[in-house]
């Protein structure tokens, strides 16, 4: 199914340990479970970090996605604490064509160029382009580092952030991390009782969620226990919830 991934892309803030595989199920509604995603984060001695996320299509969704399978890779340096990209990659193979769109990131010139590679029956085409903003984060170094930026997670309000792999004019992701009220609905809806919870904004059509609106609940080690995608049409919630987590 398409951008299952993105439904759980924050896994893990802490950079104590050198390996962490986390495994999550998808579940849409009245299908249930439509798929797996697995992630690995690992911090390198020479101070080099490395993502990995892969998302498989179960069951009826595997049939009706044509065996989608989607990856994502982030690799690049630990600079004062945060993941600075020097490399994100994307990968998306179905009914035997495979996707990929692989982004360098030039910080001193603050430029991010952008590779397309297609592959369709044994035949290649590629185009290449600069994105016309640049972001010192892609889409999976922003919420490894979004302790920091909501200050361990003490911050109120709303931050607007940008990222390669969000809204594809800008990168711009709005996180909220709501106070009264509207926390109190959200821990409800997500049934849960402890935990730090927030509202992002993707700012891209996800399914038939116009703007990409996630609601997280992530625990105090950083690990994301539960992640919704709200008001897809027709079919409900799309809901992803943690089953596995290793340190190695």
């Amino acid at each position: 199914m398409k951008k299952i991934i993105l439904i759980l892309l924050i896994i893990y803030t802490a950079l104590g340990a050198k390996t962490i595989v986390a495994t999550y199920k998808v579940g849409f509604g009245i299908f249930g479970k439509i798929g797996t995603a697995k992630a690995i984060f690992q911090i390198r001695k020479d101070n080099t970090y490395h993502i990995s996320i892969k998302a498989v299509a179960t069951g009826l969704a595997k049939v009706l996605s044509g065996g989608r399978v989607e990856s994502y890779e982030s690799d690049g340096k630990v600079i004062n604490g945060f993941l600075v990209p020097d490399i994100y990659k994307g990968v998306t193979k179905k009914h035997g064509k495979t996707a990929i769109k692989i982004y360098y990131f030039l910080h001193k010139k603050r430029v991010v160029d952008m590779l397309k590679i297609r592959i369709k029956e044994g035949k290649e085409s590629r185009s290449s382009e600069s994105l016309k903003y640049y972001a010192n984060n892609d889409i999976l170094t922003l919420f490894f580092n979004i302790k920091h930026y909501l200050d361990d997670f003490k911050f109120k309000g709303e931050k607007i952030l940008h990222a390669v792999g969000a809204n594809k004019k800008d990168g711009k992701v709005n996180i909220i991390a709501p106070v009264g009220e509207k926390l109190k609905s959200l821990k409800r809806y997500l049934g849960e009782k402890s935990g730090h919870f927030l509202i992002v904004f993707i700012n891209q059509k996800i399914f038939a969620s116009k703007r990409g609106e996630l609601y997280l609940d992530i625990n105090d080690e950083g690990i994301c226990t539960k992640a919704v995608l709200k008001d897809v049409i027709l079919f409900g919630d799309i809901r992803g919830v943690l089953v596995d987590l290793k340190y190695e």
